[in-house]
């Protein structure tokens, strides 16, 4: 397993989509480009990375420097589902 650990741009934030649905022909996506063309919010955005790391390590092999198993990314993306819960909340209440 590639196991990486930097504030930067890493390989467990890009894949590539070989045979893509909508348009013709293979590209790569990152995370982070995805990120910031849908608009997410901190906590959308820090819950859909949780489960893109989670992805990567599991059917990739890359992941991060201390990466043991998909604990830490389940709990970081239940808390930050709940984040978005209470936000939608208080959305509607206004």
């Amino acid at each position: 397993m590639t196991k990486e650990y930097t504030g930067g741009s890493v390989s467990y934030y890009k894949v590539h989509v070989s045979n893509p649905t909508t348009i013709v022909g293979a590209y790569d996506a990152e995370c982070n480009d995805i990120i910031e063309s849908l608009g997410m919010n901190y906590a959308e955005g820090n819950a859909f990375k949780a489960i893109w790391r989670s992805c990567a390590a599991r059917s990739l092999g890359l992941s991060k420097q201390g990466y043991t198993d998909g604990m830490y990314d389940a709990e970081k993306a239940q808390f930050f589902s709940g984040r978005m819960v209470e936000q939608a909340k208080n959305s509607n209440q206004q």
